[in-house]
């Protein structure tokens, strides 16, 4: 890591002033299902309301209302029923105020958890600890004494979420593996900020040490039986196809989201952006990783559309409801990705839209 940081950081400055050329990334989506869900604006209302509850922070809760985490949940899952659909924005509401939190400071003037590793520690330790308890209150796993109930106020929104989950369908949710996949948001959040608090950027494979992990995907898959309200065969669900479809259905958007975000994030001087990292470590231009990058979204695309139609093989061995109920489980993988291309060329969050082409490519100047 010491041999890439004065490299990687000259890498980082050395990409302000060039041009961002991201090709056309729609023929990668244009054969997975896509759209809006009609409850959009109803769930937009509610995600504020919640955000004014457990958002103290002024500038923070302005910050976080603007990211709108009502429209992203409609993209990512346009048929989910509005209850469903709201289970799915609180859960994206946790992590995103999570990451914000720890990512960046709220307000110069005063130290935070972007700045304080060892606070950060703390709040990482405590949300874990909480997490666990509201999964397993029922069937004590959390390890925690019942009274121990007061939540961390940057993780305090779990509370509408787990309710939702822990009274669903026998078999729809595994909170074992949804613990797991929180707890790894959670952890990996941590050696994303010793590089980001230390100036340094990580190696190629360091970086992928910890990005899907604080990339969040793998909660929203392990809710893709609940969010459709279906319960698969275990054999099905947690089978080999399904690992690659997780797989690919997170790190198609982390791709997208690297290409997106990186005006953004030199902005806000935050360098562990796969862009940045690979110039610096490949000594390659950015154009010439850039299209490493399609490349490699287009063949994570192919690799998903493999082991959804080897999925889809496999359950012409069950009744027409479960293939009927293993095609809306693909789907769910599938409108997720559109749901985050949709939301990366969109939201206000990046601020992309005005760079784009009549082509649908962008020019988007650092």
């Amino acid at each position: 890591m010491e041999m890439l940081e004065s490299e990687g950081v000259a890498a980082l400055r050395g990409l302000q002033g060039k041009i961002l050329r991201v090709p056309d990334l729609r023929p990668i989506y244009a054969n997975w299902a896509s759209g809006l869900n009609p409850h959009c604006e109803e769930l937009r209302a509610f995600i504020d309301e919640k955000i004014d509850v457990y958002v103290k922070n002024e500038k923070a809760r302005v910050k976080t209302r603007a990211i709108d985490l009502g429209w992203f949940a409609s993209l990512c899952y346009p048929t989910a029923g509005i209850e469903r659909l709201k289970t799915m924005a609180l859960i994206s509401m946790v992590f995103f105020i999570f990451d914000d939190t720890i990512d960046k400071e709220i307000d110069d003037e005063a130290p935070d958890f972007a700045s304080d590793f060892d606070a950060a520690t703390k709040l990482r330790q405590d949300s874990i600890a909480y997490m666990r308890h509201e999964l397993f209150r029922d069937h004590d796993k959390s390890g925690l004494c019942p009274q121990v109930l007061r939540p961390p106020q940057e993780f305090a929104s779990f509370e509408e979420f787990a309710p939702r989950v822990t009274a669903s369908k026998p078999g729809q949710v595994d909170l074992d593996r949804l613990a797991d996949d929180i707890e790894e948001f959670i952890d990996t959040n941590a050696l994303e900020q010793t590089y980001r608090l230390s100036g340094s950027l990580p190696s190629i494979e360091e970086y992928w040490t910890y990005r899907h992990g604080v990339g969040a995907v793998f909660p929203y898959c392990t809710l893709h039986q609940y969010v459709n309200d279906i319960c698969l065969p275990d054999d099905l669900a947690w089978c080999e196809e399904v690992r690659v479809l997780r797989l690919e259905t997170s790190f198609q958007p982390l791709l997208c989201n690297d290409l997106y975000s990186l005006k953004k994030e030199m902005k806000e001087d935050t360098p562990t952006n796969l862009i940045p990292i690979m110039v610096a470590q490949t000594g390659r231009s950015l154009d010439s990783v850039v299209d490493e990058l399609v490349e490699q979204m287009y063949s994570s695309a192919r690799k998903f559309d493999v082991a959804a139609a080897s999925l889809r093989a496999k359950g012409l061995n069950y009744d027409e409801k479960v293939q009927e109920n293993i095609q809306m489980f693909i789907r769910a993988f599938e409108t997720f990705q559109t749901g985050c291309f949709k939301f990366f060329m969109d939201s206000r969050r990046f601020g992309v839209k005005e760079y784009k082409q009549d082509d649908g490519s962008y020019l988007i100047p650092l």
